[in-house]
């Protein structure tokens, strides 16, 4: 269908405009506990967390927040008829995103690991002072697919997101979606042809919702309040995302190969990111482990005898790191 064909191709001059935002150097680093650095390094494998049960579940919950103010105000600020199908279009996004946010079966998975641009941050150090902290740094190039990681579940798909925190820029990427994709609705024998189709195919009213739908949690995934702005944030972003569907996608018959930890009492899902079996450089650099290029051991008693049993985990598991770093930073312990 028309309709699809012009959502895709925007979709696609999204993420093309998007692959400029790049990090600052060729890596991103990951910062974890001892227990994290044995089970990432034994297992070659980084675990993606449900986005509804991070730490502080409100970091999703932010960029739900900044769409519908935004669909608020677009729907307020038209003047269209009662039957227009854009704005029957606006009115349901703002059900799905806002008053009906709770329902598990508006709630799309989308499973989060967490990078920074600085490879000694304080305040990360601090999270895991207790506990003994280290810092992973992995190859990223930028916005996009994810090179020699993978996610498990292969119906998923995983991309490096640079995390955005003005609020202007967040509102202006939310507004872009709205405008460029409901008007489509608006053109001459688009819309009726919209009404022609099956609504729950995927060229009728409720595919075209599912792929609107699919960009804007694209985008918002994103957002994270100025706050938290020191952490200059990359994620790994896992999903099963409708513009980009897998070859081995077979409808849903098969389970998700989801898992489940405990913390504080509580269940927590995530999924597994393992070494990728690709063609490309990275992954054939690595050679099914993990494109890690460096480890930080955080503040600590005892630096040195911390540095020799990292020393002999790293070789004991084939990883070709010629230096590990120590943060140099006092904290209290």
């Amino acid at each position: 269908s028309k309709i699809y064909g012009k959502i895709t191709q925007y979709n696609l001059d999204r993420e093309n405009a998007a692959s400029e935002r790049t990090p600052s150097g060729t890596t991103l680093f990951h910062y974890t506990s001892t227990d994290g650095l044995i089970g990432i390094i034994e297992r070659s494998q980084l675990w993606a967390t449900s986005a509804y049960y991070l730490n502080d579940s409100s970091e999703v919950l932010y960029g739900y927040g900044v769409l519908s103010e935004v669909l608020r105000d677009w729907i307020a600020s038209r003047e269209l008829p009662k039957d227009s199908l854009s704005l029957a279009m606006a009115r349901q996004l703002q059900d799905g995103f806002g008053n009906h946010l709770l329902n598990r079966n508006i709630i799309t998975p989308v499973y989060l690991a967490c990078f920074c641009e600085d490879g000694n941050l304080l305040s990360q150090w601090r999270a895991y002072s207790e506990s003994g902290g280290y810092c992973l740094g992995f190859t990223a190039f930028g916005e996009g697919p994810v090179r020699a990681i993978k996610p498990e579940p292969c119906v998923y798909t995983a991309r490096w997101v640079k995390v955005e925190y003005e609020k202007s820029e967040q509102m202006r990427r939310c507004c872009e979606v709205l405008d460029r994709l409901l008007p489509i609705l608006e053109e001459p024998g688009l819309g009726e042809t919209l009404r022609n189709f099956d609504p729950g195919s995927q060229f009728g009213f409720d595919g075209f919702l599912r792929a609107i739908s699919d960009v804007l949690v694209e985008e918002i995934i994103a957002f994270k309040s100025k706050a938290f702005e020191v952490e200059k944030e990359w994620r790994i972003v896992v999903r099963a995302r409708e513009m980009l569907k897998q070859g081995t996608d077979d409808g849903g018959r098969s389970p998700i190969p989801v898992n489940f930890r405990s913390s504080k009492g509580l269940l927590i899902p995530y999924v597994k990111l393992i070494p990728s079996e690709g063609k490309d450089l990275l992954s054939l650099k690595f050679e099914g482990l993990l494109p890690i290029t460096s480890v930080r051991i955080g503040p600590t008693r005892d630096e040195t005898t911390a540095a020799m049993a990292t020393r002999m985990l790293l070789d004991k598991h084939r990883y070709e790191i010629t230096c590990i770093d120590k943060a140099g930073i006092s904290i209290a312990l």
